[in-house]
């Protein structure tokens, strides 16, 4: 399942949110914690499986289980032969989980995360 684009700066999700738990299944699981930080700049599942050392298959799971929260955008990485791939970004600066009578907020901040930019600032990726 496919998020949509972030539209501000910060993304809440709460108990009523199915996002906030695929989040902490995310951030409890070592390869998706790996992953997020290979993602500082747009990357094919391949290429974070390779920069993370874990299989292609498991590359795969943990691309699927991180998209579904506010920590990893996808995109599309565009070929001048036409084999466009996805490609994925951490789209996440900073977290902070609230407790309050309501239950558990989650709330997940892009501030000095723009994946546009890192996007553009990819190799053989050209604005022109």
């Amino acid at each position: 399942m496919k998020r949509p684009p972030r539209t501000t700066d910060a993304t809440t999700t709460t108990e009523d949110d199915a996002a906030l738990d695929a989040t902490f299944e995310a951030l409890a699981d070592a390869d998706c914690r790996e992953i997020l930080a290979a993602a500082a700049t747009p990357k094919t599942t391949s290429e974070l499986a390779e920069d993370c050392d874990i299989a292609l298959s498991t590359a795969y799971r943990k691309v699927e289980l991180l998209s579904e929260t506010p920590l990893l955008a996808e995109g599309v990485r565009f070929d001048p032969d036409g084999d466009h791939a996805a490609e994925y970004v951490r789209d996440a600066a900073d977290a902070a989980i609230e407790l309050d009578d309501d239950g558990v907020a989650l709330t997940v901040d892009d501030e000095g995360a723009d994946p546009l930019a890192a996007a553009l600032d990819a190799p053989g990726v050209s604005a022109d």
